[in-house]
């Protein structure tokens, strides 16, 4: 587990931040606020490449499905299904981890602008909005639950992964091979790689070593 520390310890650590010289605070201060404008800036590039990479995706679909030169039209609809799902998964859960770190840089410049230009940043002359960011997030996940939707019509009706045939048993395999595949991506980006923690890293160096003639 990560290490709680308070506003005061923070600011200790930085240096004792309230004792640094007025110019070494802007400093510390620019560093932080160009990290949160820097943050916002990759979280809006990520959102328009999977913008994109859903449109892409949903005009295969409607090709295929509209498509009726090849006999296997059913496994692609059902293929592409499944990569729609897994992208709007991980549009889904790159949007809650970007605006994590967005708001990490906006709580220290809200911490630390009272010792530089005041309470500026965190002074509202609405008491509400709209979050721009957090209905990006609703949208993403609705594109997930439609392929969600999709995924699972596709697998238990329009293909009957497991079905009983006079006392065998029937299963459809490249639909059975295809949903573990997807299965797996989805567990490795919720409990696996794809989680981010944040807990004590062993950090090594290595250095090269010169040979002088």
């Amino acid at each position: 587990m990560s290490e709680p520390i308070s506003k005061k310890k923070f600011l200790k650590e930085l240096n004792d931040f309230k004792k640094l010289e007025q110019d070494k605070k802007e400093k510390v201060f620019d560093l932080a606020w160009k990290s949160k404008e820097f943050e916002i800036e990759l979280y809006w590039k990520r959102a328009g490449y999977f913008w994109a990479f859903q449109a892409l995706i949903f005009a295969g679909f409607f090709s295929v499905t509209s498509s009726n030169d090849f006999d296997e039209k059913k496994y692609y609809l059902h293929y592409i299904i499944c990569f729609g799902f897994i992208t709007a998964l991980a549009w889904w859960f790159i949007n809650k981890g970007s605006k994590t770190w967005q708001r990490h840089w906006e709580k220290v410049v809200d911490v630390l602008e009272d010792y530089v230009i005041g309470k500026l940043y965190k002074t509202n002359t609405s008491e509400k909005t709209y979050s721009v960011s957090k209905i990006n997030e609703l949208i993403s996940k609705f594109f997930m639950l439609i392929w969600l939707y999709l995924l699972l019509k596709s697998t238990f009706f329009d293909f009957k992964i497991f079905e009983c045939q006079k006392d065998i048993l029937k299963v459809e395999w490249k639909i059975l091979i295809v949903n573990l595949i997807t299965i797996y991506i989805v567990y490795e980006m919720y409990f696996g790689k794809g989680r981010g923690r944040f807990k004590e890293r062993n950090i090594q160096f290595y250095r090269r070593n010169i040979k002088v003639n």
